[in-house]
């Protein structure tokens, strides 16, 4: 298969967006006078004889306070986890590039399988992991008899661009990354697509399902979803320490603002960042639920399975724990029988 080269980035010029601008922001002035107040301590010996210095300070103290906190809420939510960076065990992996939001390279990796090419399975892993934390799954599936795609979110694994990061950006890079396949593929594109998502990476595989577009649209097949997030602010929550969770009306007020800075042309709220708000998938879908979750408890799952129709296949694992670093052989037994009618022939013989 020819690799998309860099000659051809300018093909997915849609999804070069501008990257949010700064500007002069209440936090920035504020930080700027505090800054100001203290080269005058340093710089002005007699400054703190004078009455106003004394009415400055005691306002500085709680304005000080204030941007710490605004700080560590930025840091919880809009900055991932310093990335760690490892090489994928199978040699078998393709890497290809393309171009995601705002305009930047990155990189997916191609699992093709050794038979009919007729599914195409996107894995996507979750907040502070990334694709080599769920490596086993991919490679499970591919023995399926599918093609497998996978790649480190922007943030993780050895993709960078931690700062500022949200889960839309993350959505436009997947977009693109499909976009790039059907640059590579052309005429010879799978029938169907199917997303797996571990966690977050559950939480954009709900998305995307509820809002498929281009190419693989018509040829959604279903989701796979392993103890997914499916709130915003219910995972913002579980970010917060316990000092910080009695002020969620200033935290959800720090997210707003600075979402909207980020994406000042997107409709999308701090409140609505949750199922069934934006949309729930028509495909089915497959639920592997751990049954003692640690990281998201069970209001994630609450919430989704309330929403889920009738036809949708749920399963909570006593074997298997949140963390992607565990594979039981629950989850595959689960996974490969609920896949089998769907994935037709190529499966025949392989299970």
């Amino acid at each position: 298969m020819t690799l998309i080269m860099e000659d051809d980035y300018g093909l997915l010029s849609p999804h070069i967006q501008p990257e949010a601008r700064y500007s002069l922001t209440l936090p920035h002035f504020l930080t700027l006078i505090l800054m100001l107040e203290v080269i005058a301590i340093f710089l002005i010996p007699t400054w703190m004889l004078n009455p106003i210095a004394w009415v400055m300070l005691g306002f500085s103290l709680p304005v000080l306070a204030w941007l710490l906190f605004h700080r560590v809420v930025i840091r919880l939510v809009f900055t991932t986890p310093e990335p760690v960076a490892k090489k994928l065990v199978d040699p078998r992996w393709s890497p290809f590039r393309y171009v995601g939001w705002g305009g930047d390279v990155k990189t997916a990796y191609l699992l093709e399988s050794e038979g009919v090419k007729e599914d195409l399975v996107v894995v996507l892993h979750g907040r502070g992991s990334s694709l080599y934390n769920v490596e086993s799954r991919a490679l499970h599936i591919a023995e399926l008899g599918t093609n497998v795609i996978g790649l480190n979110l922007r943030g993780h694994g050895g993709c960078d661009r931690r700062k500022d990061w949200t889960l839309l950006k993350v959505a436009d890079d997947i977009e693109a990354m499909l976009e790039s396949f059907e640059h590579e593929f052309r005429e010879n594109l799978p029938e169907r697509i199917w997303f797996y998502g571990h966690s977050v990476g559950g939480f954009l595989s709900i998305w995307l399902g509820a809002n498929p577009t281009g190419w693989w649209k018509n040829r959604l097949a279903g989701l796979i979803l392993e103890s997914p997030a499916t709130s915003f602010p219910l995972a913002v929550e579980s970010l917060l320490p316990p000092y910080l969770r009695t002020f969620k009306p200033w935290v959800r007020q720090i997210l707003r603002r600075e979402h909207e800075r980020i994406h000042p042309d997107l409709s999308i709220r701090y409140a609505t960042a949750q199922v069934p708000h934006f949309g729930m998938p028509t495909v089915p879908v497959l639920v592997l639920q751990a049954m003692r979750d640690d990281r998201l408890g069970r209001e994630h799952y609450n919430l989704l399975t309330s929403h889920l129709g009738d036809d949708a296949s749920i399963h909570l694992l006593s074997s298997q724990p949140h963390t992607s670093g565990v594979d039981s052989e629950e989850r595959k037994q689960i996974l490969e029988k609920w896949l089998k009618p769907r994935l037709g022939d190529v499966m025949e013989g392989l299970i």
